[in-house]
């Protein structure tokens, strides 16, 4: 079985994938660490309904019916993740990572927007057409036992404190997320990947 992962109900009007599985989720803030899957909905639901006044309800509805669709994904499927290449998508995807990887028969594929001129990257999948999300889709890249232990290190260190000089994402973060410009002085990014504020100062735009 082939399911797709989306990073939003935008992309899915545009690709109209079979075996759709919407990511309707903002975790770059809020909290993330809970004893249990339902622990941790609750919680989110709590946070989401206190600082944005999303309803309990409608979060339910639409957000924790759609993770739950990744637990009962058959064995030995193949798995597409289309996530951005931006904080937002990718804390999204780091949560994703970890449901998917309790069934170890998965073959995870990640597809990203295309890399070319008349693509403005920090756009993400916007401005794709159908033809071109299938060039996308046929230029996926497979996830590996290494990817996986990364970014589950790196889901694990998000929100605490690294006391180092060098904090060991900051060459990462350095990459990845150029495109936030001040952002070194939120203090939602800060808390989010543990970082003081001499560290955050160090990555460069």
């Amino acid at each position: 079985m082939k399911v797709h992962i989306l990073n939003g109900d935008c992309l899915q009007s545009t690709l109209q994938a079979k075996n759709a599985i919407i990511m309707r989720e903002m975790l770059i803030e809020g909290p993330l660490k809970a004893d249990s899957l339902e622990a941790f909905f609750y919680q989110r639901a709590d946070y989401l309904e206190k600082t944005y006044a999303i309803p309990t309800e409608e979060y339910n509805k639409k957000t924790v019916t759609e993770f739950e669709k990744t637990q009962e994904i058959p064995n030995h499927s193949e798995v597409y993740l289309w996530f951005d290449y931006d904080l937002f998508c990718f804390v999204n995807l780091l949560f994703v990572i970890q449901l998917l990887g309790q069934n170890k028969t998965l073959q995870l594929f990640l597809v990203r927007p295309l890399r070319e001129p008349r693509f403005r990257i920090w756009r993400g999948f916007d401005g794709h057409s159908q033809a071109d999300l299938q060039r996308a889709l046929s230029q996926r890249k497979k996830i590996g036992t290494r990817d996986l232990h990364f970014m589950n290190s790196l889901w694990n260190r998000l929100g605490k404190k690294i006391r180092l000089t060098d904090h060991v994402l900051v060459p990462f973060l350095s990459k990845h997320l150029s495109d936030y410009g001040s952002w070194q002085n939120s203090s939602v990014v800060r808390t989010r990947w543990g970082l003081t504020g001499e560290q955050a100062a160090r990555i460069k735009k």
